[in-house]
């Protein structure tokens, strides 16, 4: 791990996978002062430290006040060599925050940024205005905002006809990663190629972290293919476990939405998005959600829209400014 700087009497290692349960209390307690939404548990937190991706030795932390949890992070590094992007995920205790624990994880991950010749972002919830003046302060300029979207499903949903020549496929509830996870992932680089902050996928890390996540929820999701078999375009959607749980209410969130560039303006991410509010009205589900950027250069924004979700709230993904 690169070294860092903490306040006096805090000490640091590594997370280890028997820490998936302090991570997920860290998580409730900072949820239950910020309010974003964002619901995990430990079993959440197990599959992400069991990503084959992180290297938990180096890009991961966690603080401790002698023996107990004050925060934690992780660093998500994306990308091949001289792509790589840096996600940082951390959270500090409410009961500590103040100390400069917070500073402290950013210059780690600003430092293993740097090492990495990658790109370090760090995306925050427009309420938490606690971690903007931390950023800010830091050198931290906002780059991209991304709206939460939320639809009742209570209101009704209007069927949409696919674009002639393709075929519509439900993924589950028997879900063949076999047959599925190859296409669907090459679709899934092919669409986001020129989406912000967005690199390549190995089919492995596509199946850990999409696909064989515990929340992924294959009879809600789908895919349509043409006449000999290509993906034109898919619709991947999630219920957190942890979130029903503790909120009482089921919600479908659409985790990711892609259409192949030949196939864009032609109504099919507004149809597969139908089927699945459908779908999810027919498991019990009452509200619906997702996450869009809000400069999509796809126009998904409108897509989303049309099919009934509104705008609920906002993250921005920060950067260090560069040097002049």
């Amino acid at each position: 791990m690169t070294a860092f700087a903490l306040p006096l009497a805090l000490r640091h290692r590594p997370l280890r996978p028997s820490d998936a349960a302090t991570w997920a209390t860290l998580l409730a307690a900072a949820e239950a002062v910020d309010r974003t939404g964002q619901h995990y548990d430990a079993q959440d937190c197990a599959a992400e430290l069991a990503d084959p991706e992180l290297d938990r030795e180096r890009d991961s932390v966690l603080v401790l006040d002698g023996e107990r949890p004050v925060a934690a992070q992780v660093l998500w590094v994306l990308g091949p060599p001289g792509e790589r992007v840096v996600h940082a995920d951390g959270v500090v205790h409410p009961d500590d925050r103040g100390r400069g624990v917070g500073t402290a994880l950013v210059e780690l991950a600003r430092a293993r940024a740097e090492e990495l010749g990658a790109q370090l972002h760090v995306r925050v919830a427009e309420t938490t205005t606690g971690a903007v003046a931390m950023l800010e302060r830091a050198g931290f300029v906002p780059r991209r905002w991304w709206t939460k979207l939320h639809r009742d499903l209570a209101e009704e949903v209007v069927p949409a006809p696919l674009p002639g020549g393709l075929r519509i496929h439900r993924l589950g509830p028997d879900y063949d990663a076999a047959r599925w996870d190859p296409p669907l992932c090459a679709a899934r680089n092919a669409t986001f190629a020129d989406h912000y902050g967005s690199v390549p996928e190995e089919v492995a890390e596509f199946a850990h972290h999409r696909t064989g996540d515990r929340n992924f929820r294959a009879d809600c999701s789908v895919a349509a293919c043409t006449a000999d078999g290509a993906v034109a375009g898919f619709v991947l959607a999630w219920e957190f476990a942890a979130a029903t749980e503790r909120t009482g209410r089921r919600d479908l969130y659409v985790a990711t939405v892609g259409t192949l560039a030949r196939w864009r303006g032609r109504g099919l991410a507004g149809a597969l998005l139908a089927q699945v509010l459908l779908w999810a009205r027919e498991v019990g589900c009452q509200t619906s959600s997702l996450t869009v950027d809000a400069a999509n250069p796809t126009g998904a924004l409108g897509v989303y829209t049309r099919a009934g979700y509104r705008p609920h709230s906002r993250q921005v993904t920060y950067c260090p400014e560069p040097a002049r």
